[in-house]
């Protein structure tokens, strides 16, 4: 399925990229990055997902993976930037922030997105910001402006907003995007988090019971395990919460930037010795686990199609030992057990609530 907002913004970098401009794409674009081999400008694409950066790259981008980290880009730099908002109100508030920074004075943001996603709002702040017109344009459902930078860098900004309104030369609140925080607790310790990645300032239910269910199935077992991977990591939740099984190594990997930064600080902050990789739902990796905790995105507002349900389980089933066991958990609505078939002999429901389920899978 094309989504409109980023095939407006296709439309305008093919028509205005410059060799000093840059795109920031999420997942919005995954099945719409075009082959910019023969195109004779082309952006820098920045991207907070890692299987984003290794396709673009296939497709003659310049693309570099990162946590929406402009800190090396120099002020008063770049002429265009190229952005489809994202999900998440920080990263977007925090992309906004830079392109007022990096972008030369006359330079253009070229923003868009669908109306439920608040984009109205954000041209609206962006253009308070930049101080310039709104130029909003319509489209069905989808909305999209180029907003021409007119404040530089010269002229005072406040910190924050007041009351969240935007104001004149206000800087967007992103919530203090790049800071890690001490904002959860995991067994009375205090572990670090932020913006940029899903959940990140919850524990998950589905977590939670995953990782008490696990406990209580290895309780009357005398049974050790040579290798745990913690596929989807997130922030690292089920690493830290199962410390007390019997692991001998550990490797965590994630899709998302902000994931791979705040699991690795955490690692480091309880001194959980570990591997953080960034990988496509673990298709990368070059090892085997006799052991895999998942707690997988499909249920948790991405999309729950078959592509990316089979990417997951295929590739647990690639990362499997020939005796491991690996143990996922999923709203009850998804038919996992069914999915699993085609790569596992034993699918087996080993715990179930009123909103999740804990699935055991084995390759003989």
């Amino acid at each position: 399925m094309t989504d409109a907002p980023t095939s407006w913004l296709l439309e305008q970098i093919r028509q205005h990229a410059s060799a000093q401009s840059l795109w920031f794409s999420d997942e919005n674009v995954l099945n719409q990055l075009p082959d910019a081999q023969a195109w004779p400008q082309k952006p820098a694409l920045m991207t907070n997902r890692w299987d984003i950066a290794e396709h673009a790259k296939r497709l003659g981008f310049n693309a570099e993976f990162n946590d929406v980290d402009l800190t090396n880009i120099a002020d008063n730099s770049i002429d265009h930037i190229f952005y489809r908002i994202s999900k998440e109100k920080a990263v977007t508030h925090h992309l906004i922030n830079q392109a007022q920074r990096v972008l030369k004075p006359l330079g253009i943001l070229w923003i868009s997105g669908q109306k439920n996603e608040g984009v109205k709002t954000y041209i609206e702040k962006a253009s308070a910001l930049f101080g310039c017109g709104k130029n909003i344009q319509k489209d069905g459902m989808s909305y999209s402006s180029q907003l021409v930078k007119k404040n530089t860098l010269g002229q005072p900004l406040t910190e924050k907003l007041v009351n969240d309104a935007p104001l004149s030369h206000a800087l967007l609140n992103d919530e203090n995007y790049r800071e890690l925080r001490e904002c959860l607790s995991i067994n009375n310790t205090n572990i670090l988090s932020k913006p940029g990645q899903f959940g990140w300032s919850k524990l998950d239910q589905g977590s939670e019971f995953l990782i008490a269910q696990v406990t209580q199935h290895f309780s009357t077992q005398k049974h050790s395990f040579e290798h745990c991977l913690d596929l989807g990591c997130g922030y690292g939740y089920l690493t830290i919460a199962s410390q007390h099984l019997p692991i001998k190594q550990r490797t965590l990997t994630d899709n998302n930037a902000a994931a791979l930064i705040t699991a690795s600080a955490n690692c480091k902050h309880l001194n959980i010795a570990a591997d953080v990789i960034a990988s496509d739902a673990g298709e990368q990796l070059p090892t085997q686990f006799d052991l895999i905790l998942c707690n997988p995105p499909f249920h948790q507002g991405f999309s729950v199609d078959g592509d990316l349900t089979d990417k997951f389980l295929r590739n647990a089933a690639k990362l499997l030992t020939a005796n491991g066991v690996a143990y996922f958990v999923v709203n009850q609505f998804i038919a996992l057990e069914k999915k699993a078939l085609p790569f596992f002999k034993q699918i087996n429901l080993i715990a179930q609530n009123k909103s999740f389920k804990i699935i055991e899978l084995r390759k003989n």
